[in-house]
């Protein structure tokens, strides 16, 4: 009788001390708030900067036994929505970090001062913003991305053969390194035009229509897009598909539609999945490990996405936009 009772005293003991242990093994070492805020809620490109955010968070959450909630807070395009009032909505969230894609066309300078006032980590996305020194800065190699671009086109080229170039009307140092990367690799007396819109479908449309009507003695040989703004919405460019070279630096998932039609040779894409996930990476040391990053400057590389690789781009989107 005494040995049984003492061994269901030891099994019971036993089995208190592995909850115990696991309950301490399941226990979280910290809380952590990050919050995005890209250009444009509803752009493909800042969806795939997320996804990368997101995986990140769960990745290293699970290895540090931390939980990192993440949030969006993008604007949508408006009058009415900007990136200073989603800097500061963040602060009703009680964010630790903040991952931003800034905007040419606000100055947070003030609003990302008051940010690092109340101690909030910064990641910057794109480019910089003047009198702020952030945690990280991703810069992707827009240079490069213009110089794939153009030897991509100058592969399907006629010999002296000349393309239209497809850019913002809106300045940027996006567009001005893609345009210098372009002319690094195909002079000036390959570029027939270069073709100013605004950053939408429909005036990317109507500005390539007019170009094309003007040009009554067949000089454009092919198109190089700076950005993929007229491949953003249903096929309606003034060519037929396998007619005339085209190459794009892709933002966006849809322009894969036009690859499969016919209209598109190549495209350049930039790693958004990469930025997003080494900005939370960054992040989540910082606030965790209380690590920098090992330099304040990553500089992310554009890949040509072709026929060899095609099939596996398209699966990346659909795993960044699901």
């Amino acid at each position: 009788m005494n040995k049984a009772f003492i061994y269901i005293i030891s099994l019971l003991l036993f089995l208190n001390f592995s909850l115990t242990l696991q309950a301490q093994n399941n226990e979280l070492l910290g809380t952590y708030k990050i919050v995005f805020i890209g250009k444009d809620k509803e752009s493909s490109k800042y969806k795939a900067v997320f996804s990368g955010i997101n995986d990140a968070a769960k990745t290293l959450g699970k290895a540090f036994s931390i939980e990192v909630e993440v949030f969006e807070l993008s604007p949508i395009q408006g009058p009415e929505e900007s990136q200073s009032k989603s800097i500061i909505q963040s602060f009703l969230k009680n964010v630790d970090g903040i991952i931003l894609s800034p905007s040419e066309n606000e100055n947070l300078s003030s609003v990302l001062k008051l940010t690092q006032f109340h101690e909030k980590e910064i990641v910057l996305l794109e480019q910089p913003v003047n009198a702020i020194t952030p945690l990280l800065t991703i810069q992707p190699d827009e240079f490069e991305a213009g110089k794939l671009a153009a030897k991509a086109i100058l592969k399907k080229l006629p010999t002296q053969g000349r393309v239209a170039i497809l850019t913002s009307s809106d300045p940027s140092p996006i567009f001005d390194s893609r345009m210098q990367g372009v002319k690094a690799i195909l002079g000036y007396k390959r570029i027939e035009a270069v073709i100013k819109t605004e950053p939408n479908y429909k005036s990317a449309l109507i500005s390539i229509k007019q170009a094309e009507k003007n040009d009554v003695n067949h000089y454009i040989n092919g198109w190089i897009f700076l950005d993929d703004w007229a491949l953003q919405g249903m096929p309606d460019l003034p060519w037929k598909p396998n007619s005339l070279p085209l190459v794009t630096i892709q933002s966006s998932a849809s322009t894969n539609l036009f690859y499969d039609l016919g209209y598109l040779q190549s495209m350049v894409l930039h790693p958004y999945h990469e930025w997003g996930y080494k900005a939370s990476e960054a992040l989540i040391e910082k606030l965790f490990k209380k690590q920098n990053p090992t330099n304040n400057e990553y500089e992310a590389k554009p890949i040509l996405v072709n026929w060899e690789n095609i099939e596996l781009y398209k699966k990346h989107w659909k795993q960044w936009l699901r």
